[in-house]
């Protein structure tokens, strides 16, 4: 065999690819819109091989999502942990929209857990990856509804929103009205949501 063609296959068979399979959760008339890079490692769909268990968005215990959203929206009532179905029923309460940019990235066999949107700006640099098309008569609905990404602005995240964009054929000028919150990660629940509280309501008051 020829030692390129070789050099080549042995790449090619220690790419693994990952799939974000969860669909866009958009109610009809949303308050808002949270925008994610890629679903939690243990909900992805891994070389063909789906999670054997149930799965949804902020799925790692290790993120304060929805405790946050809880103290936001229920702040009379103290935050549980949540299941998928009462997760779908809170966001359809409170006419919450949430939507990730990534479909699919095919990286290294040794970067297969690393969690960092670090793995996706490489992705994207290099040309591995692909992103989520949202359904038609949602698109309409991103053009009017406030954005808030669940981390602060890097440029790589506005890379990331900016193909995601353009994958859609959404306005541009939404990146400027895109808003960029702590991330629910290391922090406390309550103060984070009090912090994302203050900056939401910034962010209306100037949309």
């Amino acid at each position: 065999m020829n030692a390129s063609i070789y050099f080549y296959l042995k790449i090619k068979n220690n790419m693994i690819i990952q799939r974000d399979e969860i669909p866009s959760f958009i109610p009809k008339k949303p308050k808002m819109i949270f925008l994610g890079t890629m679903c939690a490692i243990n909900a992805r769909t891994i070389n063909g091989k789906t999670p054997e268990m149930d799965f949804f968005y902020y799925n790692d215990n290790r993120n304060h999502f929805w405790k946050i959203l809880q103290y936001l929206f229920e702040p009379d009532l103290e935050p549980s942990r949540l299941t998928i179905d009462q997760k779908k029923k809170f966001l359809l309460k409170h006419n919450i929209g949430i939507q990730n940019l990534v479909s699919e990235i095919q990286i290294p066999n040794h970067e297969k857990l690393d969690p960092s949107d670090t793995v996706l700006f490489d992705c994207l640099k290099k040309g591995r990856i692909t992103f989520k098309t949202i359904p038609q008569h949602d698109l309409k609905v991103f053009q009017k509804t406030p954005l808030y990404f669940t981390c602060r602005y890097k440029k790589g995240i506005h890379q990331l929103l900016e193909s995601f964009l353009l994958q859609n054929n959404l306005k541009y000028d939404l990146i400027e009205k895109t808003w960029y919150l702590k991330t629910p990660t290391r922090c406390n629940p309550y103060k984070r949501s009090q912090e994302w509280l203050e900056e939401m309501n910034q962010h209306i008051k100037n949309f």
